[in-house]
């Protein structure tokens, strides 16, 4: 029952993986004697058989009555992982050529926007959070103002990527933190000379003394709001994302606020750290 699942799970049907099974115990048979063994009904045995050769498990010997031979499993598992890996691959590429084109199509379609219009969503596990981030980072156009609870957390890392791709579109970052945040000298150390030098210059930084609210404006629209754990403030518990201009606006004048007291950071003098 176990080998018939395994053949299965490779990519064999019921019917396939049984009457693989049986020639490799029988040796070269009839389709009758196969069909048998494996319980394959008489009208389906040759279309399984014929199948299987196809795939590369069964030879056939074209004689009458015909005859079948089981390939060496570990030769025909192999050519089939081969012949199924060049399948992937250009349906990969097929696949990717309509994601690009529904990108173009989809883009045009215009939003009708309602100007009191609210909305929110909510991360709350780290798998959560760490797709949060990188959409906000992979959707934003102009700008993101943020004031992130810490450097430390694990998503700062897979973010990367996605900061850089912002950078490029000419996303203006600002970033306000404490100066306990010694994490970003060992991040940016990470980076070579060229990331480090786009993310110098896409992105300002300064530190301030205190803060009690940690929060960030995506687009002077998006507000996102992190929710610190009670017991552990280098903890985020929960990240809320709300489209709401009017909050978006008050919080960008906080913002603006600690930024103007802010002491400049040189993300090259803590690179070198």
């Amino acid at each position: 029952m176990q080998k018939k699942r395994l053949l299965q799970d490779i990519g064999l049907n019921a019917y396939e993986a049984a009457t693989y099974l049986s020639l490799l115990k029988l040796g070269i048979s009839g389709a009758n004697h196969i069909g048998r063994d494996a319980d394959v009904p008489y009208g389906k045995i040759y279309t399984v058989l014929e199948s299987l050769a196809r795939k590369g498990f069964v030879e056939i010997q074209t004689s009458r009555p015909k005859k079948f031979r089981a390939v060496d499993p570990e030769i025909a598992l192999d050519l089939f992982f081969e012949k199924r890996t060049s399948e992937f691959e250009k349906e990969i590429k097929v696949l990717k050529s309509f994601v690009e084109e529904a990108k173009q199509v989809l883009k045009t379609i215009p939003v009708q926007k309602r100007k009191d219009e609210v909305f929110w969503t909510t991360a709350i596990t780290e798998s959560e959070i760490r797709k949060f981030a990188v959409s906000i980072y992979g959707e934003v156009k102009k700008s993101i103002y943020i004031i992130p609870p810490t450097f430390g957390m694990p998503v700062i890392s897979s973010l990367l990527p996605e900061i850089s791709k912002a950078i490029d579109r000419g996303v203006k970052i600002k970033l306000l933190g404490s100066h306990r945040f010694t994490a970003i000298s060992s991040m940016l150390s990470l980076l070579g000379e060229d990331s480090l030098g786009k993310f110098k210059k896409g992105i300002e930084v300064r530190l301030v003394q205190n803060f009690n609210s940690y929060f960030g404006i995506v687009d002077d629209s998006i507000v996102v709001l992190f929710q610190l754990h009670p017991l552990d403030n280098d903890r985020v518990l929960s990240v809320v994302k709300i489209w709401d201009a009017g909050l978006a606006k008050n919080l960008g004048k906080e913002f603006e606020l600690l930024w103007n007291g802010g002491e400049e950071f040189d993300l090259e003098k803590a690179a070198e750290r």
